[in-house]
């Protein structure tokens, strides 16, 4: 069998004819029941299932309550509202957003989740799949809302020298406003003082009412040549079982697929478990979604531009990689 990933990462085998079809399993155990359809979505190609879900984490806002509380600001629920709570935290002198991009998915979860707010799930696959020019207008788009957050100074100073867990110590102390990362760093929380830390998905831009989520998905397969596939199905029947991925997946810190088995997570993971819940799809994340050439090289010029700004030479760049990757 295989641990793995949803997204690209799974296609590819398919399409190499690697992972046998796990169908007829989801028929005679109910499978389709116990999952999300969002999840089973991103398990599938070409109507065929491939593939048992194990976990996933969702990609949201984690901030400081007692910091909210005290300039009296709630969590935004609209792009407007989110621009006006950096705002309020810059003036009083604490920095709005951590961001360590040293750490290099951090950046391209903001190209991403923007992507798919104002452009759309269809157009986010697309453009990783080469399909669209770095150079179109929608492309722009991102990266002006980017700069307008980097020009504003609402992401910490020397952002490029800290890794993404970094950011956990001074979420915790009141030092930073807020940080944008994946439920698995629940699990580094100090439990003592958890309820000091609250959540929001990110936010929606006006006039939208339904949405997608950034929720990286982990899955078991199985090989197409697998000579004893029928074992492997019945442990899949075991680890499809809401008691064992409650247990797998509350020790690691994050959401288990399955809708049964929610119960004993900690409040952050339930808020964010609902949000998924609630979205009409998911997204894994660019290095899983995009093939993973074209991933690792635009991936580092995502996270320069968090330091240099500029949209034209790095829409430039990005189209050159697009070119020599896909024609």
């Amino acid at each position: 069998m295989l641990y793995w990933h949803a997204g690209e990462r799974l296609y590819e085998y398919i399409q190499q004819g690697q992972i046998a079809d796990l169908s007829e399993l989801y028929q005679q155990e109910k499978l389709t029941e116990t999952f999300q359809p969002a999840v089973i979505s991103s398990i599938s190609w070409q109507n065929k299932i491939y593939a048992l879900p194990t976990s996933y984490y969702q990609i949201g806002f984690y901030y400081n309550i007692p910091v909210f509380e005290r300039l009296g600001l709630v969590k935004p629920t609209t792009w407007d509202e989110f621009l006006g709570v950096c705002a309020q935290l810059k003036t009083n002198d604490i920095p709005p957003i951590f961001i360590g991009t040293k750490s290099n998915w951090s950046a391209t979860a903001w190209f991403d989740y923007l992507n798919i707010r104002i452009n759309g799930l269809t157009y986010h696959k697309q453009l990783l799949a080469g399909k669209h020019s770095f150079l179109e207008p929608k492309v722009k788009n991102i990266f002006t809302h980017l700069k307008t957050l980097i020009q504003a100074g609402y992401f910490i100073a020397d952002h490029q020298q800290y890794e993404w867990k970094q950011g956990i110590a001074p979420l915790f102390r009141g030092r930073i406003g807020m940080v944008m990362f994946g439920n698995y760093a629940i699990q580094d929380f100090p439990q003592t003082e958890s309820a000091q830390i609250g959540y929001f998905k990110f936010p929606l831009f006006t006039p939208q009412t339904t949405y997608v989520e950034e929720a990286p998905l982990d899955v078991l397969l199985v090989p197409y040549k697998n000579k004893n596939k029928k074992l492997a199905e019945m442990f899949l029947t075991f680890a499809a079982q809401s008691e064992n991925q409650q247990r797998f997946n509350q020790t690691l810190g994050i959401i288990s697929p399955n809708k049964y088995a929610q119960i004993n997570n900690s409040i952050l993971v339930q808020q964010a478990s609902e949000v998924i819940s609630n979205a009409t799809d998911i997204t894994q994340f660019f290095d899983r979604d995009a093939h993973s050439d074209f991933a690792e090289k635009v991936m580092p010029l995502i996270d320069s531009f968090f330091t240099l700004a500029d949209i034209d030479d790095t829409l430039l760049r990005l189209e050159k990689i697009r070119l020599e990757q896909f024609q």
